[in-house]
């Protein structure tokens, strides 16, 4: 009499193995290739195992594949514990419930449903997360950040946003992991092979391919000089010999380039209502001198409240013009007043309309929608970030652009001077100072037009796998031994 296949190889091969192949690749930093691997141990191992065992296997690849991102939360960004446990424990629970929904399929016989269904699972918890977290996180949790760098990839954001990437990124490995399932049979899993390396495919000739010719190009630098402190006072010696230090710089490097705008970076310095007028006076002469269009990021006290402000000082000496941040950092930024006008700031340039944002802005899908529907062709952002998420946070700026068709300079304070065009290239990037040329036009994009139209498709194929999930076929034979009595 044959034995029951024993668990442990099973649990330890699913947890630890997506845990590993997560945590490298779901990063800051990412080791993007991994990402492509990732799910293949837990779900080759779930549908063997019982349903409180794959639970339990399923939750702990989660949570470990995802724990350093807890932690970056909790440390750099000092999200408040019960914050963070309860965001864990959430996207936690929705992942497993992704993977066992695409157990309970397998265990059904319903492969091909099975391999429609998790990356629509995946892609759902992603989304539900950015509307639980529409206001601190917006789309800044997603697997699609992961591939920023590969810029073939990169461009079906211009279609679907970062919803079809994490299809796509999860897809591929369900494929593997359905074909090596209990009960596949070769027939269909050369039709699964088949339709994965298709789609993948069809992506490559897109990013290979797609039209992103954004007209005449301007040379833009960002600078960020090292400061104390997030924002300093400028009626102080720290502020005035800052101050003296920018100055300096800029000069220089009018004196060298011939730059045609600069950006620095976000509220380098905290400005009283009293003092703003003369202050920018004088930042307003150094852009004449340096000729030099300057985008200066500043905290503004203005009518009793401190704003988060991105302010345009054009080298003709003409006015200012001033954009206010939407989107501020929970408990860091809680001494500051987010925007309410809800409208990007117009800037005339070379080529188009330009704009400003600021930071976090550009973790919001539907603040940057704005943007495209405007058709500005090059967006110019003071940052800050923390250090060790100084790749991640500019690559879901770069993706920003490419979902809606501008080019960036974004000066990240603690990250990195990163210069994008319309593609997500990166065309200069550095921890101080990057000058490039860059295309100003604006390029239309699907994503611009339809918005979150892939959501459409994949959240009805969700729902329709629920059904299936739930709806034992009659003829498909159980081919799975548990390790333990399973009645599901």
């Amino acid at each position: 009499m044959a034995s029951a296949p024993r668990p442990l190889p099973w649990i330890l091969f699913g947890a630890f193995g997506t845990a590993a192949l997560l945590g490298l690749g779901f990063w800051l930093d990412p080791v993007w290739w991994l990402m492509w691997l990732a799910p293949i141990p837990m779900l080759t191992a779930v549908p063997r195992l019982g349903f409180w065992t794959a639970l339990l296997t399923a939750e702990a690849a989660w949570l470990g594949g995802t724990a350093r991102i807890w932690a970056y939360l909790a440390d750099s960004l000092e999200m408040p514990p019960a914050f963070v446990i309860a965001s864990a424990a959430v996207f936690t629970g929705l992942y497993t419930a992704a993977t066992l929904l695409y157990r309970l399929l397998i265990r059904r016989g319903r492969h091909w449903t099975a391999f429609f269904a998790f990356p629509a699972g995946v892609v759902a918890v992603e989304y539900a997360g950015s509307l639980i977290n529409a206001d601190a996180g917006g789309e800044w949790w997603s697997l699609a950040y992961t591939q920023a760098g590969q810029t073939a990839i990169l461009q079906l954001a211009s279609v679907t946003g970062v919803w079809g990437i994490t299809y796509l990124l999860t897809a591929l490995p369900t494929a593997a992991a359905t074909i090596l399932a209990p009960g596949s049979e070769p027939r269909r899993g050369l039709g699964i092979a088949g339709v994965s390396v298709a789609c993948l495919a069809a992506a490559l000739v897109w990013g290979v391919a797609r039209p992103a010719d954004q007209g005449p190009t301007i040379r833009a630098g960002a600078l960020a000089l090292p400061a104390d402190a997030d924002s300093v006072r400028i009626d102080t010696e720290e502020g005035e010999d800052l101050f003296a230090d920018y100055t300096r710089h800029i000069e220089n490097i009018g004196a060298r380039n011939d730059l045609d705008v600069l950006v620095l970076s976000e509220k380098i310095f905290h400005v009283t209502a009293e003092e703003t007028g003369p202050y920018l006076d004088r930042w307003s002469d150094l852009a004449v001198r340096a000729r030099i269009d300057l985008v200066l990021g500043l905290a503004l006290d203005v009518d009793g409240a401190t704003y988060n402000a991105a302010v345009w000082i054009p080298s003709n000496g003409h006015q200012p013009a001033t954009y206010f941040k939407q989107h501020l950092v929970p408990g860091l930024e809680d001494w500051m007043t987010a925007s309410d006008t809800g409208r990007p700031a117009s800037i005339p340039g070379v080529g188009g309309g330009w704009s400003m944002a600021v930071c976090k802005d550009l973790d919001h899908a539907a603040t940057m929608a704005e943007y495209g529907d405007e058709d500005f062709g090059l967006v110019l952002a003071p940052a800050l970030d923390f250090g060790v998420d100084g790749w991640w946070h500019s690559r879901v700026a770069v993706t920003r652009g490419v979902e809606q068709g501008f080019s960036l300079v974004r000066a990240g304070q603690i990250g990195l001077m990163t210069v994008s065009d319309a593609t997500g290239t990166v065309l200069a990037e550095d921890e101080r100072f990057v000058v490039a040329e860059v295309p100003t036009g604006p390029v239309g994009t699907i994503y611009d037009r339809f918005g979150n139209w892939f959501l459409v498709p994949v959240l009805a194929a969700l729902l329709g796998a629920v059904v299936l999930a739930l709806v034992p076929r009659r003829d498909a034979e159980r081919h799975v031994a548990p390790s333990t009595p399973d009645p599901h």
